[in-house]
């Protein structure tokens, strides 16, 4: 966490569009028709220029909205970035409510999921409240779950409970990492 608070704003974007690269040369991606992305804070991998390249290529794109009551993240489509955004819940930016198109997480073949750290493995270390790991359940089980990270945030190994759904690919700006889980 430390490291990525230390990260410079052009490196940030290099690094995001190196993995942007990556990303885009997986078959498992590419095939995908319903993907799931984040939309980032400042400090993560940068999403908006992979969302606005996935939307050119026709694939439907799909946003988490953070249900703090529920305790669980509801998904709507998202058409665009010319729309308009509210501060969700951890200041994570989220469609105004006039924007939402909610769907089943089952909808998705694709899930690019954040994190603070990973592990050869799969294993994934997210901000806490596990909301991850619970989409991770409630999607259909031949679901991509990737992740993109910064390579420095990809560790030998990262604490896991019996709670925590691995990723079965982590993309950074230096690899693919195909994760044994």
């Amino acid at each position: 966490m430390r490291l990525r608070k230390g990260l410079r704003f052009d490196q940030i974007r290099a690094w995001s569009a190196e993995i942007s690269l990556n990303l885009f040369s997986l078959e498992e991606y590419l095939q995908s028709r319903n993907v799931l992305y984040f939309l980032s804070l400042e400090r993560e991998v940068q999403t908006g220029e992979m969302i606005e390249r996935a939307l050119g290529m026709g694939q439907k794109v799909f946003v988490p909205i953070v249900d703090r009551e529920a305790g669980e993240l509801k998904i709507t489509g998202l058409p665009g970035l010319d729309i308009e955004f509210d501060a969700g819940p951890y200041g994570i930016r989220e469609p105004a409510r006039s924007f939402w198109d909610l769907v089943s997480p089952e909808v998705l073949d694709c899930i690019v999921a954040p994190g603070l750290a990973f592990d050869l493995r799969g294993g994934r270390i997210g901000y806490g409240a596990g909301y991850f790991d619970d989409l991770f359940l409630k999607v259909n089980p031949k679901a991509h779950r990737l992740a993109v990270a910064f390579d420095f945030q990809v560790l030998d190994s990262v604490p896991q409970t019996e709670r925590d759904v691995n990723v079965e690919v982590i993309v950074t700006d230096k690899r693919v990492l195909r994760c044994k889980c």
